[in-house]
């Protein structure tokens, strides 16, 4: 955290220099700091080891990283490991499928079961702050890994990167896959029932004086946000420096109501919205109210509408959160820029429901 914050300075100190000679002068000084700070410059092909947190029900004795071994059943204990992915520096930004000549872009090398003190204790040996990344909805385990490690990759992050992965997904079955709202029903109970794994794994964090940064999908805001929210209120130390909601399936007045307790143990907030995303918008006719990923205004938080580099027409408009342009923006948010300052970003019409719009 103090090489973040030490990055940032230097940044708004080159930014303020008028004089080329000076930023030179800067720029060269400014080189082994980056250099120092970024030891995985993910250049090349590189392994990844997500850290693994699950309430999935095991479907085998043994944890590994395979749907085979977890399913979309729910556990009321967590279960702790780690996964190791070889990632290709090939693979396309977002894309975790493999590439048109069927070369593994992704591909599982190891994987090793933890106790909870295992996985702790590793979190303690490393000085960076650790990511973790919660998934939304039909997000079954082995793609949950696959995801993290991409998005670990391709934000090219220094610190330990967590997955927590509920039981979402479609139970196994080719009709069981077809039908889209049996499932999102299946995933909605599932992540309600998630919600107190969710808020021990967090304390946990707590009891080992380890801040985080924290980044939601989707459906996973359901459990995380209740979790952040009941944490709070008991609690007004900073957990988390950097909280980023990504396309969240969350009613926005409930949300509304939070806000300002989440805001006691988070340092910033960060919403990505869109209003081109077709799952919003089946989302809020199945619950009836307006969800926060269709873009509400909230005090003290940086609400971008990323409609602009999302098109829908593609598919769902809702798979914005692993993609180059917000991955850009996190990146920069990770460094401490502030949001006006962040490449893309402009002001919004004061009639919108936003702060800021990220240009394409």
């Amino acid at each position: 955290m103090k090489k973040i914050i030490l990055i940032s300075l230097l940044i708004f100190v080159l930014n303020s220099c008028q004089n080329i000679g000076d930023t030179a002068i800067l720029q060269k000084k400014l080189q082994p700091t980056w250099q120092s700070f970024f030891k995985n410059n993910y250049s090349d092909d590189s392994e990844i080891k997500v850290m693994i947190a699950t309430n999935r029900m095991r479907k085998s004795a043994d944890f590994g990283c395979g749907d085979e071994n977890f399913g979309v059943d729910f556990d009321k204990i967590i279960t702790y490991g780690s996964c190791s992915i070889k990632v290709s520096k090939l693979h396309e930004i977002g894309n975790i499928s493999s590439s048109k000549d069927n070369n593994e872009n992704f591909k599982i090398t190891n994987s090793k079961n933890l106790s909870e003190q295992e996985f702790f204790n590793e979190l303690k040996n490393n000085s960076v702050t650790p990511l973790v990344f919660v998934h939304g909805f039909n997000v079954r385990y082995k793609e949950a890994i696959l995801r993290a490690s991409q998005i670990a990759y391709d934000l090219k992050y220094q610190g330990p990167v967590i997955l927590f992965t509920w039981p979402s997904g479609a139970k196994d079955g080719f009709f069981d896959e077809t039908l889209l709202n049996k499932t999102y029903e299946l995933n909605a109970q599932n992540v309600k029932s998630s919600i107190m794994p969710f808020m021990q794994f967090l304390e946990s964090f707590k009891k080992n004086k380890i801040k985080i940064n924290l980044m939601i999908h989707s459906m996973g805001h359901q459990l995380a946000l209740v979790g952040i929210d009941n944490i709070a209120k008991n609690s007004h130390e900073i957990l988390i420096n950097e909280l980023f909601l990504n396309a969240p399936d969350y009613e926005a007045q409930a949300f509304k109501l939070i806000a300002k307790n989440i805001k006691k143990i988070t340092n910033h907030i960060t919403i990505y919205c869109s209003k081109n995303d077709k799952a919003m918008t089946a989302s809020k006719i199945f619950n009836k109210n307006d969800r926060l990923g269709d873009c509400t205004n909230i005090d003290e938080v940086d609400v971008i509408n990323v409609s602009a580099i999302d098109d829908s027409a593609l598919g769902l408009g809702h798979g914005y959160y692993s993609s180059r342009s917000i991955l850009n923006d996190m990146f920069l948010t990770l460094l401490g820029i502030d949001a006006k300052q962040r490449l893309f970003i402009v002001n919004s019409s004061k009639t919108q429901n936003e702060k800021y719009i990220l240009r394409k």
